[in-house]
């Protein structure tokens, strides 16, 4: 059925090429810049794997909300995987890569079945364009807690192979679609929205009408079935923000709009434009394709109906988040990268339905398909251009916070020897802020892993007073011979700089000591340049060695403090301490 896709020619060998080079970007993106620690949500997942080591997992456990959300069938999946490597986060991102690849593969068995072999330039540009934003970098690769979404695509996905294939007994189609379905609606909320998404594949079986009707009766009854069980014990969380009916209106709009066209670009008004414009195609190609079924063309319906069933589920879940998220603000979804993977799927939508739209030559027979082909072909172009740029921007943004990740990962390695201070719960600065804004969410987790010995934590490290060599300094403020007089409502300046001498990885974070206690109460980021430092020890490795950390006075004990500081070097497996140190007193109001 699909040989005259797969045939072995030198061709073939560069259109390989070609499809191999999307997701082998987003391998490198996932091995470059992801960083092996849980961050956000992820954070309720080590109290599960404690349950399941100690035989105390609960069914209830795995069907509980999270967020609005039954993620049951994802749980199932990270038990395994964080058994299976310790919780290496990567591990997860590779699998979200998995779905992708599993997903792209269906999509391209669908456009083989809703294509003319007459067309096959045609076929690989439209294919060529899927993969290329099935795999576009301007999604949430560097984020295990994503694998629910990309889940849900490919359970979608695959329903929709499975219903279009012709060597299937109808009846075991409408049960391994159902299946499909019914894994994507324990998944994530927007999974329940697969049931509707494939009604127009359920329309366009070849079957008397009287069969159809029975099919999509039990079709909607398994919908009805799962949003019942889904809805047992469901409570809806409360608004953040009770906006009027007409603001409410106007924002709804601005965020749809803004959504669609998110996986494209993320300029607000020029998102809106686009965003319309793909709504606007959408929604004429679909009443285009409901005529032709009306009209009893049931081919030219089968080669639209998948099509239309992946971006119908796209259109929908997008109504769906904007409804959920629209007091966020219209411009929220230009930011928010983890809805772009399924809004994409709208786009792909239209790429297949324009290929099957210009294919049709009861449609163009009057027109010069070439010129149709031609104005595809420059609007793919366009259509790359964007995901390219797009995919640009989502590689400078993981550079910028590769090394604040990185500096969180050591952290989190250290996680005993961080204090509950006032500092790692509520200042900006803290280097736990990018795995998440609740410490004890982190705490939580950091006790359940070390339970288990799932994740190892560093214990036992020497601390190293007087070093043979000069690791750093404190150097603001200048170390007084009397304590610097502080007030609990006051702040503090401390600045200086810290290296690792002759170690290529050199250290981000510098630790803060209080008196003679061997644990940490704060931390400072060692991101400044310094040119005077790497001038003065002839090497540019030393050239981002300088730090500073502002404290309030409420972060230290009362009365008499004296300051150190701290850096830890991994080869060594110790904490070095810098030289000089801030005496304070802090005294009341």
């Amino acid at each position: 059925m699909f040989k005259q896709y797969f045939d072995i020619s030198k061709t073939s060998l560069i259109l390989l090429v070609f499809y191999l080079l999307p997701p082998a970007i987003v391998i490198g993106f996932i091995t470059q810049f992801g960083v092996n620690i849980p961050v956000y949500d992820q954070w309720v997942l080590p109290k599960l794997f404690e349950k399941v080591a100690i035989n105390e997992l609960n069914f209830s456990d795995l069907f509980e909300l999270h967020n609005n959300h039954r993620i049951l069938f994802p749980r199932l999946i990270f038990i395994g995987l964080a058994f299976l490597s310790g919780w290496n986060i990567k591990l997860e991102m590779f699998f979200s890569l998995g779905l992708a690849v599993l997903s792209f593969i269906a999509l391209y068995l669908i456009a083989s079945l809703t294509s003319s072999p007459k067309y096959r330039n045609l076929f690989h540009l439209a294919n060529l364009l899927t993969c290329g934003l099935i795999f576009s970098l301007n999604q949430e690769w560097l984020w295990g807690f994503q694998l629910p979404i990309f889940l849900i695509n490919f359970c979608l996905i695959l329903a929709c192979l499975i219903l279009s294939l012709k060597t299937l007994k109808s009846k075991t189609k409408l049960i391994l679609a159902g299946i499909c379905c019914f894994v994507a609606s324990f998944s994530s909320a927007q999974g329940l929205i697969t049931w509707l998404a494939v009604i127009p594949l359920i329309l366009s079986q070849e079957e008397p009408k009287l069969t159809k009707k029975k099919q999509l009766f039990l079709w909607l009854t398994g919908f009805i079935l799962s949003a019942g069980i889904y809805a047992v014990g469901y409570q809806q969380e409360p608004r953040i923000i009770n906006l009027s009916w007409a603001e409410s209106l106007r924002t709804a709009i601005h965020f749809l709009l803004n959504l669609l066209a998110a996986p494209l670009v993320q300029i607000p008004i020029l998102s809106t434009i686009i965003g319309a414009i793909i709504l606007s195609l959408f929604l004429g190609i679909s009443a285009y394709s409901l005529k032709s079924y009306s009209f009893n063309s049931p081919k030219t319906f089968n080669q639209f109906a998948p099509w239309l069933s992946v971006g119908l589920f796209s259109l929908l879940t997008s109504l769906l988040m904007t409804w959920g998220r629209v007091e966020w603000g219209g411009n929220y979804p230009l930011t928010a990268t983890r809805y772009t993977t399924h809004t994409l799927l709208l786009i792909i939508s239209l790429i297949q339905l324009g290929r099957v739209f210009i294919e049709n030559h009861k449609i163009f027979g009057k027109f010069n398909r070439t010129n149709l082909i031609l104005i595809y072909g420059f609007l793919a172009g366009i259509l790359l251009s964007l995901t390219a740029v797009s995919s640009h921007a989502a590689i400078n943004q993981a550079k910028l916070e590769l090394p604040y990740k990185t500096s969180s990962q050591t952290c989190l390695n250290l996680f005993n020897y961080l204090e509950e201070s006032e500092f790692f719960k509520t200042s900006p600065n803290r280097c736990l802020l990018p795995m998440s804004k609740s410490t004890w969410w982190i705490r939580d987790g950091v006790e359940s892993l070390d339970k288990i010995q799932m994740r190892g934590f560093a214990k036992n490290i020497p601390f190293i007073s007087e070093p043979a060599e000069v690791y750093g300094y404190i150097d603001n403020p200048d170390s007084p011979k009397t304590p610097l007089k502080l007030k609990i409502n006051d702040t503090i300046a401390i600045g200086g700089w810290a290296v690792l001498p002759e170690q290529k990885q050199q250290p981000r974070l510098v630790f803060f000591s209080e008196g003679e206690q061997n644990t940490f109460f704060a931390n400072a980021d060692i991101s400044r340049e310094s040119p005077d430092i790497a001038e003065f020890l002839n090497s540019n490795r030393y050239r981002l060695a300088r730090w500073e950390v502002i404290l309030s006075g409420e972060s230290l004990p009362p009365g008499e403090s004296e300051i150190k500081a701290w850096v830890y070097d991994p080869v060594q497996q110790q904490f070095v301490r810098l030289r000089g140190e801030v005496k304070i007193s802090i005294s009341g109001e």
